[in-house]
């Protein structure tokens, strides 16, 4: 497990890395945008097209980190005060995380398939959509993969007795 946790962190600065370039982009190309208009009267005719699509990929590669933080958007209709519980409760949110990030990766694989098969271009890129799709399979692989993680560590919780096997409380391994 520890080699495994390892490579979650590495994956992790990796993943940050394209975060903080990505926004850092998109940020350059606004203020840029800002300035060629007010300025120069004159606009970049692109900027906007590619900050969306900036966005999107943000938005994709960012849930692998709340992911990791296990802080993605839940519903707590069960709750448990019993360790044991808990960490099968945290089991079985795990497992039907997996799925659906499954399924989704499933299905924007056959986006992208039916994209590169019929390949519009997008207005002012002129680039094919499907590159812009790309961000969800790799996400969702990521998710997968990390989920699967999740899952591991919830086991060995469920073996423990529900106690954290995680070093520092188990919020960095995962």
């Amino acid at each position: 497990m520890k080699q495994i946790d390892e490579f979650n962190r590495k994956l992790q600065k990796v993943i940050d890395g394209i975060l903080i370039a990505a926004s850092i982009a998109m940020l350059a190309v606004n203020l840029a945008q800002v300035a060629f208009r007010y300025l120069f009267h004159a606009s970049i005719l692109w900027s906007e097209e590619f900050s969306t699509y900036l966005y999107v990929w943000i938005i994709f590669f960012s849930l692998y980190a709340a992911c990791r933080e296990r802080t993605e958007l839940n519903i707590a209709v069960l709750s448990f005060h019993d360790p044991k519980r808990k960490a099968a409760l945290d089991l079985i949110r795990e497992l039907l995380g997996f799925l659906t990030c499954a399924a989704m990766l499933a299905g924007s694989i056959l986006m992208i398939q039916n994209s590169l098969a019929y390949p519009q271009k997008t207005a002012s890129l002129k680039i094919i959509t499907a590159y812009l799709y790309f961000c969800m399979p790799i996400s969702f692989a990521l998710l997968c993969w990390l989920k699967l993680v999740n899952i591991l560590h919830d086991i060995k919780a469920l073996g423990t007795g529900g106690k954290e096997p995680f070093e520092n409380g188990g919020k960095e391994d995962r």
